[in-house]
């Protein structure tokens, strides 16, 4: 359940006092304690950014992550196949724009857990985007969600498009 989120609220092209709002999709390969359970997962962002300065960005992002269950060995049952798991961040997100075309940040809040007995947790993700043709958000970055102490984490690969 590695929260796949495109990350669309990286933009550079943007002026200081600016609005700048966006959709994206994501796929990644889940990490962690969970890898053995969720071989990979996919996802949806939306997000809005402003632009407080020439460089850099505060906003927020929303989305619906899915990772997808694993068949797995558990003693006395055997084989057994893991339900998907869903979760959907609320997070604040920061934006810093080194250079023309590329930026770094992270998005910071809560994922909740969709699905029965997934309660959700604390919410990471760290990433890097370069905008193609000011528009198209690429980004690769990490997600992670924190269930009780263990790690929900995904090494994760989107593109987005910026309104």
């Amino acid at each position: 359940m590695a929260f796949t989120s495109i990350s669309l609220a990286q933009v550079q092209d943007v002026a200081k006092g600016t609005h700048n709002f966006g959709i994206g999709l994501n796929a990644g390969v889940t990490v962690g304690d969970f890898e053995d359970s969720y071989s990979s997962n996919i996802g949806l962002d939306l997000f809005y950014l402003y632009g407080v300065s020439e460089r850099f960005f505060v906003g927020g992002t929303t989305g619906l992550a899915s990772y997808f269950g694993q068949e797995v060995n558990i003693a006395g049952l055997g084989e057994v196949e893991l339900d998907d798991a869903q979760f959907i961040p609320l997070a604040g997100s920061v934006r810093f724009s080194p250079f023309t075309n590329f930026l770094v940040g992270a998005d910071i809040g809560y994922a909740i857990g969709v699905n029965d007995g997934d309660d959700g947790g604390f919410y990471a993700s760290p990433r890097a985007t370069y905008m193609f043709k000011g528009k198209f958000p690429i980004f690769a970055g990490y997600r992670l969600i924190d269930l009780d102490g263990e790690s929900l984490g995904s090494i994760q690969f989107g593109i987005g498009y910026k309104f």
